[in-house]
């Protein structure tokens, strides 16, 4: 009896801690997942109004985001500190995001391909100050995405203070 005892709570532990490395990334993934969808629909409503360069970006950007998404499920189990090159497809997706939603943002305020990068709307002054809303917004959570994955690469994140606790309480 005894030795299951002794048995489950290592298991607990060894779980506790997982969950606390895979924790560190709860915001990226789920940031991660409302990007993939709002680009799978742009990819969409592109697709089926005739809109072949946004759906040619699109479509990038969902593969670029598979890549980052991969990234999460490696995570998942592995306890190593070292995680700079294991966030890297996750740095590009964010840069490459800012990048399109700062083209976006050009676009919407300029008369410049509007028709080819949105042909499924209606330009109107409410439509372009939609859009760049939604890109100001993109670009704002990409940016917190950029930074959270500094900090994680410094080990600077509260979650990871919240494991060397951890570990120094079951020691």
């Amino acid at each position: 009896m005894s030795y299951d005892k002794t048995k489950q709570e290592q298991l607990r532990k060894e779980t506790a801690e997982t969950n606390f490395h895979y924790q560190r990334f709860l915001l990226l993934r789920y940031l991660l997942a409302i990007f993939f969808f709002a680009n799978l629909y742009w990819a969409l409503a592109s697709f089926l109004s005739g809109g072949y360069l946004a759906l040619m970006i699109s479509v990038l950007l969902l593969v670029v985001c598979g890549f980052a998404v991969s990234e999460h499920v490696k995570l998942y189990g592995d306890k190593s500190d070292q995680v700079e090159l294991k966030l890297y497809f996750n740095r590009y997706y964010h840069l490459f995001q800012t990048m399109v939603n700062a083209c976006l943002f050009l676009i919407a305020v300029t008369d410049l391909g509007f028709n080819q990068m949105f042909p499924f709307l209606i330009d109107s002054f409410q439509t372009r100050l939609f859009i760049i809303g939604i890109v100001l917004l993109g670009s704002g959570l990409s940016w917190i995405c950029l930074r959270r994955i500094h900090r994680i690469s410094q080990k600077k994140d509260k979650q990871y203070q919240y494991i060397k606790d951890y570990k120094r309480s079951i020691s």
